[in-house]
């Protein structure tokens, strides 16, 4: 069966089924995986196989595997992707074991395979199939892999959100003692992996006295990333698998396209983003050359909700605004760019005409080195407009 059949025999209004099951695999996955990522315990993947028996283990291994394909109708960063199938503006395909094909909307707890038409849709047995779940898994497991870009500038390092979040972290040769690179090189790496190493065996690197050396070493393609650490005589080697890296948008603020500019202290921005209302699922931005100036809005369970920023005073270096602007960006994406907050002396904050928001963090070493953290992040477009 091709794709165009297969979803021409699964186009079908939702029931209250499918919403149901939407709510609960939702919801139970994402509870499962916060407590995962924070814990650590190996128990909440046991309490997925008690709910979902033994095709949890199947769908895991699918996801693991990485079988499980977006499939993108745009390639726009200004248009963010819907999860609900109403709107869906992408597929998802997984690759099963067998090295069938299937195609799914979001949201939709439907499947083409034997298993699905037997086990779930005749005699009930089952709730769902190993593809359907392991397209589930996929959707509340956070990106773990960034690519790494070596060039003679120094180290890039970049991660990407559903297409409509990017972050990267610019570390310029100066920052480094040695830095050898006989060509420019491109991998992807699980990031997760490697912070956990460094916080494992580079745990007392805040402890004064503590004399501690990075190494990186990457042969090139197909070869692992090599870490030593050396920290007062005794010294730890990781090796680290990389992959090839995918293709990423191309997120940059055209200088003719930038319609507002806000540079200030970091310390204004913390304590306003630290006051949302986490309820809120959206925040909005105004920016404006006359009043309210810089105002950010949230609406939750506590209500509506405006904070307006100053547009002057010794906390603002440049302000810059050639017209009135007002944006929404998901809650969801702004949060992960306030963790820079705590390190960096300044940020910048830009948007263009597309509504296109750009952070820029400005972070000092101990040396006085600068490094740079820049976050872009697609606004949500609102389709009656």
């Amino acid at each position: 069966m091709s794709v165009n059949e297969q979803l021409t025999t699964s186009v079908f209004p939702l029931s209250t089924y499918d919403k149901k099951y939407a709510e609960f695999v939702n919801k139970v996955l994402k509870e499962s995986a916060d407590s995962f990522e924070k814990e650590k315990k190996y128990n909440v993947l046991l309490n997925l196989y008690n709910v979902f028996g033994g095709i949890f283990e199947r769908a895991l291994e699918l996801y693991e595997q990485g079988r499980i394909t977006y499939i993108f109708a745009s390639e726009s960063a200004g248009v963010a992707p819907y999860s609900n199938r109403n709107n869906a503006r992408y597929l998802v395909q997984v690759k099963g074991l067998s090295g069938a094909i299937y195609t799914f909307f979001p949201d939709i707890n439907y499947c083409i395979c034997a298993s699905f038409r037997c086990q779930v849709l005749n005699n009930k047995s089952l709730f769902t199939c190993k593809h359907v779940l392991a397209v589930w898994l996929a959707s509340v497991t956070k990106e773990k892999s960034a690519t790494c870009f070596g060039t003679d500038n120094g180290l890039k390092v970049t991660v990407e959100d559903a297409k409509c979040m990017q972050a990267s972290a610019y570390i310029p040769i100066r920052v480094f003692q040695v830095f050898n690179l006989k060509e420019d090189v491109i991998f992807k790496i699980n990031l997760n992996v490697l912070v956990e190493c460094l916080c494992m065996f580079w745990g007392n690197i805040n402890s004064q006295g503590n004399s501690v050396a990075l190494q990186l070493c990457y042969k090139g393609n197909g070869h692992p990333v090599t870490v030593l650490i050396e920290e007062n005589g005794i010294i730890t080697d990781c090796s680290l698998k990389t992959q090839d890296p995918d293709e990423l948008l191309d997120f940059h603020l055209e200088p003719e396209n930038v319609l507002n500019k806000v540079v200030l202290q970091t310390e204004l921005l913390k304590d306003v983003l630290s006051e949302l209302d986490s309820t809120s699922e959206l925040i909005n931005l105004l920016l404006s050359p006359s009043p309210p100036f810089f105002r950010i809005s949230t609406a939750g369970l506590a209500g509506l909700c405006h904070i307006e920023l100053p547009h002057d005073g010794e906390l603002v270096d440049n302000f810059q605004c050639t017209s009135k602007a007002i944006s929404s960006y998901k809650l969801s994406h702004i949060k992960p760019a306030m963790k820079a907050l705590s390190c960096a002396n300044k940020v910048s904050l830009r948007t263009d005409t597309c509504g296109l928001l750009c952070f820029q963090y400005m972070v000092k070493t101990e040396e006085t080195h600068i490094c740079y953290i820049e976050y872009y992040i697609s606004p949500v477009i609102d389709e009656d407009e």
